[in-house]
């Protein structure tokens, strides 16, 4: 089968010759119109390179007009408020770089043609087209407190607490990842005057306590039986002093105390004999010659030549002092009660008994033969003393759990010193300076 032969006329194909081009001219269209939008689309939104050191948020955008002449409306009165860290990057793209500088603002942006807007995210929320940065990150608070107390010379008591505050940790990515962390150091001074104080430890004055002391005194002597007066002489005792180491023990609770006590106490006086013997004043008769007569009647006469010789008077004076010492091992009970009781000091009353147990001795007393005095023996001198006593104290509080306690005491001994036939008695009665330190457990 033939196909037919069409024939076509050249008026017929001249009418359909510009056909042939509209591909073509298809193709110009699109380069002339759709290519320019998107060229023109890369050319707005460059690849740029931008830093700014630490600033507000506002500063950082004119900087970013003045380098590229970007168009950014945006609120200097909102932008002025935040401040960013120093920012640098290198061929980033434009909303790139707002993306950067608003992160953790909580604003975005939106681009409208040739021109950014700058607001905030909750505004931005149902535009599809907008960029939302991400929100800020919460404040983490990291408080390191530095107390110190400073008293100066108007007796003001200074508080100086420091606190550190960590304000946010700022991460930039870029070809080198940079981290800075902002810091804060807020100083508060509380100053409160309190007056004239002493600065007292923190003090315990209650339960078991030791107590070592010194005590100084000063002896008193009273006689029930007169001193012998020897003939042409006298015989004196003075007290002289007494002292002695100490050690209390016992417990206390609040105002009430109660122990024991061991004690060594030494006692001294004086000794002093004067004693005037005078012998001669007086003639002794001699014998120089004798001779006799016979009478008629047998009888014999003697007769003696005499002679006499004068003694003169002749006074010797004894005199002696000594030292005399009677030492003593006491152990006793006592108790106390306060009276005033602050903070830092107290005062009490105090009163106890002891018996004291003689431990050595020496001395001389006088005898009734020349030189008129002797050593005194252990069999004159009482071996047990018996003694009790009264008297004020205060204690003052000086370190954590020591106190200095200073007392006065009167102490008075019953009995003599010495034995019953001793020439005269002693009765002693004592005051008593001492001086402590108590200790609590």
């Amino acid at each position: 089968m033939e196909c037919p032969d069409f024939n076509i006329s050249p008026e017929t194909q001249k009418d359909r010759t510009p056909f042939r081009f509209w591909p073509l001219v298809l193709l110009l269209f699109f380069v002339a119109f759709v290519m320019p939008l998107k060229v023109q689309a890369q050319t707005f939104n460059p690849l740029i390179s931008f830093s700014v050191e630490s600033c507000t948020l506002d500063v950082a955008l004119e900087k970013l007009f003045g380098e590229y002449e970007l168009n950014v409306a945006f609120s200097k009165a909102e932008l002025s408020k935040i401040r960013i860290e120093a920012y640098s990057c290198s061929y980033k793209s434009v909303d790139e770089v707002l993306a950067d500088l608003l992160k953790g603002t909580d604003y975005g942006f939106k681009r409208i043609g040739k021109q950014y807007v700058i607001r905030k995210n909750k505004q931005l929320a149902d535009d599809p087209d907008a960029t939302v940065t991400k929100p800020a990150e919460p404040t983490v608070e990291v408080v390191k407190p530095k107390t110190e107390v400073v008293a100066n010379k108007t007796n003001d008591t200074i508080y100086i607490i420091d606190s550190v505050l960590l304000v946010k940790t700022v991460m930039r990515y870029d070809t080198v990842v940079e981290v800075k962390h902002e810091v804060r150091t807020d100083t508060v001074f509380e100053v409160k005057y309190q007056g004239w104080q002493i600065p007292w430890p923190k003090f315990r004055d209650n339960g078991w306590f030791v107590a070592p002391a010194i005590s100084l005194g000063s002896a008193i002597f009273k006689h029930e039986k007169a001193m012998p007066e020897p003939e042409n002489g006298k015989v004196e005792v003075t007290p002289s002093s007494a002292y002695g180491l100490g050690l209390d023990a016992g417990y206390k609770h609040e105002r009430l105390g109660v122990g024991m006590n061991l004690a060594y106490r030494s006692v001294r006086y004086r000794f002093l004999l004067e004693q005037t013997v005078f012998s001669g004043d007086y003639y002794v008769n001699d014998t120089l010659d004798m001779y006799y007569t016979v009478h008629p009647s047998g009888d014999t006469t003697y007769q003696y030549i005499l002679d006499s010789t004068y003694v003169p008077l002749t006074t010797t004076n004894y005199a002696y002092r000594d030292i005399n010492r009677l030492d003593y091992l006491n152990v006793g009970l006592f108790a106390t009660f306060d009276f005033v009781r602050l903070a830092h000091f107290r005062a009490f009353v105090k009163a106890g008994a002891s018996v004291g147990f003689l431990v050595d001795w020496a001395g001389s007393l006088n005898a009734g033969e020349s030189p008129f005095h002797r050593p005194v023996a252990k069999e004159e001198v009482e071996p047990l003393r018996f003694s009790y006593y009264g008297g004020l104290g205060c204690a003052f509080k000086i370190v954590n759990c020591v106190e200095l306690v200073p007392e006065v005491h009167y102490r008075v001994t019953n009995g003599s010193l010495y034995r019953a036939g001793f020439p005269f008695d002693m009765l002693m009665r004592l005051w008593d300076f001492r001086l402590g330190l108590t200790y609590y457990f």
